[in-house]
């Protein structure tokens, strides 16, 4: 804590100076904690008169697009020419809700390569080295860590109606809607405290849970009823997607949030994986129950990695050969766990 506190003093000087460019980048496929992060922050440095803008190497999910600031969003596959220029001519680049730059998808070279100050915001374990990094493993969220570095520089008059709604976002969907990385106490101090200073909590639900699409609704039901597989041998249960079925349906950036989660509510699974084909790769979400470290087989077999029950990986296959390593997979991942005591 005492580390956290230094670092956050450090940021606070920083961003004392005048005249600041900044650029504020989520991860790729931002999901409710990047986004409420980036619009939080976005806000914040506003109100300060520091120039910013928030950018990212593919789209903001439309779901999310009630948040502050996010519909000005500048997507790279758009305005690529002046996503480099805004990286190049910033002083300061916030890199939110991920722990490296390899996570910024088509802008991770130009940020490499520029010359200003790069800021990692974040709470996924074995973070990068930058010239500020503010990380803390124990949050429930990038946006409950934000809340602290912002009411610690600029205290709680900062936190508007906007500004409490976008955190509360990512609280929210960052812990399947409190229901797991969310026991510590102050995760709800921290609402409680967003409430006081205004967050319009059934406005946000209403955003996020509310505003559905038929087609969306038939996707799910689609993936739900003929494509769900369980293991008859292990609690694993696997959901895989193809290309045409998200065309079929109209799929939209955000329509297949929350799906991966839906196979834990049964009794005997305790690992769910969403398999999930796009153009350019095929894509996988891990979700656990209790202390299996799904974050270890995305790391170990899939490129990817994250927190111990939420974790993602990429693998640049045609999805039947991932469908098929992630089976063969299985009983490796179950000896390993056996090794260590888990199961």
């Amino acid at each position: 804590m005492e580390d956290l506190d230094k670092t956050i003093a450090e940021l606070k000087i920083r961003l004392s100076e005048k005249g600041l460019k900044a650029v504020i980048i989520p991860h790729i496929s931002p999901d409710g904690d990047a986004a409420g992060s980036c619009s939080a922050l976005s806000e914040v440095l506003f109100r300060c008169g520091i120039q910013r803008q928030i950018l990212t190497c593919d789209f903001m999910p439309e779901y999310l697009r009630f948040l502050k600031n996010i519909p000005e969003t500048i997507s790279y596959q758009e305005r690529a020419e002046e996503c480099k220029c805004l990286i190049a001519d910033a002083d300061l680049i916030f890199m939110l809700d991920h722990n490296t730059v390899k996570r910024e998808g088509d802008l991770a070279p130009w940020v490499s390569a520029a010359k200003a100050d790069r800021i990692i915001i974040d709470h996924h374990p074995e973070p990068d080295c930058q010239q500020i990094v503010i990380s803390d493993t124990r949050v429930s969220s990038t946006c409950e860590l934000l809340y602290q570095v912002i009411t610690r520089i600029w205290g709680r008059e900062m936190i508007t109606v906007d500004v409490a709604n976008a955190l509360y976002t990512g609280i929210n969907t960052d812990t399947g809607g409190l229901s797991h990385n969310s026991s510590r106490p102050q995760t709800y101090r921290i609402i409680a405290d967003l409430l006081e200073l205004g967050l319009d909590k059934a406005f946000v639900h209403r955003q996020i849970y509310q505003m559905n699409h038929l087609s969306r609704l038939r996707l799910i039901g689609n993936a739900l009823l003929n494509k769900l597989q369980v293991s008859s041998s292990y609690p694993v249960a696997i959901i895989p997607i193809t290309l045409e079925e998200l065309e079929r349906y109209n799929y939209k950036d955000g329509d297949l949030e929350g799906l991966v989660n839906i196979p834990l509510s049964i009794h005997n699974v305790c690992v769910s994986v969403q398999i999930t084909e796009r153009r350019e790769r095929v894509k996988l979400s891990f979700r656990s129950k209790g202390n299996i470290p799904v974050n270890e087989w995305a790391r170990e077999w899939f490129n990817g990695g994250g927190h111990l029950n939420a974790a993602g990986g990429q693998m640049q296959l045609p999805l039947e050969e991932v469908v098929r390593k992630v089976w063969e997979t299985v009983p490796l991942f179950f000896d390993l766990l056996k090794n260590k005591g888990l199961v």
